[in-house]
């Protein structure tokens, strides 16, 4: 069964407004990889909890911004392309596309790697920049996104990333409130296609209130999943600290971590529910 994007009011809506900021961070985060990635001594050291190096991490993030680059080029120059379809979902051909990443971007040295990040930027900002925020681009990963949700969640590549390359470089990187702000309406706006059905075989409802940002409903009923704008009441509410609930959305800590700090509180009819909130979702 494949799994086909539901475009939601509310997070899509979101990004198409923040598309401009999101555009600015980007390139500031671009730049701060490029520095991070040119201070890095050892390329070769892997990358705490992934099965990456560091530079192939860097690999893998030049390859995925030159995949989106393209993308919305072609559309842009009137190129008719469809999503790749072949698998049953986008996590399965995430991990394929991944895959081709180290095979398309040879290049570990992370001084090289970090040019070849800002010249595929400067591509893709100066795309994206002029392009239509209410197209729907065909994507490799087997999604169709507008251009400020792609810009969202390439923001998030670079928070993300940096975070694992300065692990594996044992140095500080930090993923600002307001970057976390401009990328969790991207996140949540391809989330049904990474819902886990056989977690999900639930019939349940949550209200997420991003603390700084949007209030959003997520109702699951028996392995899908609608995301909308927060209104219709739910099982279960969650108040969450941006950057938080971005590294539990990216799987880089675990859920229990905000709880015990306070930064997830949970309320509503079936607070409980909130535990099961982070297991619903795939690898992204």
């Amino acid at each position: 069964m494949t799994c086909a994007p539901s475009y939601i009011a509310g997070p899509v809506d979101d990004t198409r407004r923040a598309h401009n900021s999101t555009l600015a961070a980007l390139r500031d985060a671009v730049g701060h990889s490029a520095q991070l990635w040119r201070r890095v001594a050892d390329p070769n050291r892997s990358v705490p909890g992934l099965t990456w190096t560091a530079a192939e991490t860097a690999a893998h993030v030049v390859g995925d911004l030159r995949d989106h680059a393209q993308a919305l080029t072609r559309h842009a120059n009137g190129w008719l392309t469809r999503a790749d379809r072949r698998f049953e979902s986008p996590s399965r051909l995430s991990a394929i596309v991944n895959a081709r990443h180290l095979t398309v971007v040879p290049e570990r040295d992370t001084h090289r790697l970090a040019d070849l990040l800002e010249e595929t930027a400067a591509t893709y900002l100066a795309a994206a920049d002029s392009a239509d925020t209410d197209s729907v681009i065909p994507t490799p990963n087997g999604l169709t996104l507008t251009p400020p949700v792609m810009s969202s969640l390439l923001l998030g590549e670079q928070l993300i990333h940096g975070l694992d390359i300065a692990r594996a470089a044992n140095t500080a990187w930090t993923v600002s409130r307001r970057d976390a702000l401009l990328v969790i309406p991207g996140l949540l706006s391809v989330a049904p296609s990474y819902l886990r059905p056989f977690r999900a075989a639930v019939r349940t409802s949550f209200e997420l209130r991003v603390r700084g940002g949007g209030n959003y409903r997520i109702a699951v009923d028996d392995g899908t999943a609608v995301l909308s704008a927060a209104g219709e009441k739910a099982d279960c509410i969650i108040a969450a600290d941006p950057v938080a609930l971005l590294l539990v959305g990216y799987a880089r800590i675990p859920q229990w971590s905000p709880i015990v700090a306070g930064k997830f509180r949970a309320s509503g009819r079936k607070p409980w529910l909130a535990m099961r909130f982070g297991t619903l979702l795939g690898q992204r």
